[in-house]
């Protein structure tokens, strides 16, 4: 865990270099305009700090879950770690891309989809062999936990197809489905739980 939490604070800190290595020019050009025209690197920025925030948090529910580890977790756990390592690579592209150029958008999709893939298989694979993780664990709360690993994984899925459309539909899937979908599938859980009580 402590190797993985340092992987993702190297990572969602790095993202901002290239902001850094910008070289403005207070002096004969207008800096408010220049700044303004950071924009796309800038929100390129936030979307990636706010995903691999949430990378960040799917990976601490998981592994707070997990209670003993064997070699191919570890495997798998350090397999994601590189798709979420690579994403500022992605990132820098996607801020820099030129207006209706669809590569950088789906190449960033494509990049996100792998990290959620991945810690789904992660989840999977412990709740799958069983001693792995806590013996109290009930059915509903994995399942629980199995549902909404799937069903990021499927939103990142479908925003990759959806960003052949552009950075647009690509962020509404991003911004708006993940949301909507947890808040579903939460009141699914509730509405079973009162079925239950």
């Amino acid at each position: 865990m402590f190797f993985s939490d340092a992987v993702f604070a190297i990572v969602i800190t790095i993202l901002v270099l290239p902001l850094t290595e910008i070289d403005l020019q207070g002096e004969d050009g207008d800096l408010a305009s220049q700044v303004w025209a950071l924009w796309p690197k800038v929100l390129a920025f936030a979307i990636s700090f706010l995903v691999i925030g949430q990378f960040w948090i799917a990976h601490h529910r998981i592994f707070n879950r997990v209670r003993h580890y064997d070699l191919p977790l570890m495997w798998l756990n350090l397999v994601t770690l590189m798709t979420i390592s690579f994403l500022p690579f992605p990132t820098a592209l996607l801020g820099t891309a030129a207006p209706g150029d669809r590569f950088p958008v789906v190449f960033y999709a494509a990049n996100l989809t792998l990290g959620s893939v991945g810690l789904s298989v992660v989840w999977l694979y412990a709740l799958r062999v069983g001693d792995l993780v806590d013996e109290d664990l009930d059915h509903r709360t994995a399942g629980d936990m199995t549902a909404r690993s799937l069903a990021t994984s499927g939103i990142f899925v479908l925003s990759t197809g959806i960003a052949f459309l552009g950075l647009a539909p690509a962020l509404a899937c991003w911004l708006v489905l993940l949301p909507v979908t947890r808040v579903l599938l939460t009141r699914r859980r509730g509405r079973q739980a009162n079925r239950l009580s």
